[in-house]
C-alpha cells in the first residue's frame, strides 16, 4: 500500500525523496529535489502547512497533518503526514500515507484520535501488563482503522499481535464483526482486513467522541 518518505530543510525545501514520494506526486526526482513544499502543496492547504512548520520542535513528538499535494496534471491527492524535526543538522523527516483510489482518507482529527487511543493503550500495557489491558474488540477496530488511514494492509496475524490476543481469539472476533457487517466479509482476512462502510461510519462516530468529551483523557481510558 502507498507510503513515502522525504527529508527537507526547516523551511521546507526538499533534500531527499524516496520512490514512494515521487509516485505520490507523479513527478521525477529532478523535478522534486530542491523545490519548496509550497510548490507542490494545494493552495487550499498552504496556511495549514505553514502553521505546522511553525510549531515543530526538535526531538518533540511528530506533528500530524492531512494535506493535499498537487500533481502535474493539476489534480490534488490527499495524504496523511507525520513530520518530525531533528537537529545537527536541522532537518524535517516526513512520512506520508495515502490512498490512490478506493476510500478517501479519514479526517485528520479522527486519525489523530485513533493514534491517541493507541498511545494510551500502549501506556496501559506498560504500566499494568498485557493481561490487565486486553480490549480485543476495541483494539481490533482501532488497528484496522489505522491501517486503512495509513494506507497499509493488515491481516489476522498482524491484528492479533496489535490487539495482544491469540490468533484464534482474533479470528473468532473478526467472524463476529463480519456477521454484524462491521468488517468486510469479502476481503481476505489473512492479508487485508477492511471495515465496511457501516463499520467505518461507526468507528469514526466513536472517534468523534474523543473531541466532544469534556475530558478526553477519561474517554481514552
Amino acid at each position: 500500500m502507498p507510503a513515502a518518505h522525504c527529508v527537507s530543510t526547516l523551511d521546507g525545501v526538499i533534500l531527499q525523496a524516496d520512490q514512494g514520494f515521487l509516485d505520490l506526486l507523479q513527478r521525477r526526482e529532478s523535478d522534486v529535489i530542491g523545490i519548496s513544499y509550497r510548490q507542490i502543496t494545494d493552495p487550499r492547504d498552504l496556511q495549514r502547512s505553514g502553521n505546522m512548520l511553525a510549531v515543530l520542535e526538535a526531538a518533540a513528538a511528530p506533528v500530524r497533518l492531512q494535506k493535499r499535494y498537487l500533481r502535474p496534471d493539476g489534480t490534488s491527492i490527499a495524504a496523511n503526514l507525520l513530520v518530525t524535526r531533528f537537529s545537527d543538522p536541522d532537518r524535517l523527516i516526513s512520512t506520508l500515507f495515502w490512498h490512490d483510489g478506493g476510500r478517501d482518507l479519514p479526517p485528520a482529527r479522527l486519525w489523530e484520535a485513533a493514534l491517541r487511543i493507541r498511545h494510551v493503550h500502549n501506556a496501559r500495557v506498560k504500566l499494568f501488563g498485557s493481561d490487565l489491558s486486553t480490549d480485543p474488540i476495541g483494539s481490533l477496530l482501532i488497528g484496522i482503522y489505522l491501517a486503512e488511514a495509513e494506507g497499509r494492509a493488515v491481516g489476522l496475524n498482524q491484528i492479533a499481535t496489535y490487539a495482544g490476543v491469540a490468533i484464534s481469539t482474533a479470528t473468532r472476533w473478526v467472524a463476529v464483526l463480519r456477521q454484524r457487517n462491521i468488517i468486510d466479509a469479502q476481503a481476505d482476512a489473512t492479508f487485508n482486513l477492511q471495515l465496511t462502510r457501516a463499520g467505518l461510519d461507526r468507528v469514526e462516530a466513536m472517534l468523534t467522541t474523543v473531541y466532544e468529551a469534556p475530558d478526553a483523557s477519561i474517554m481514552l481510558m
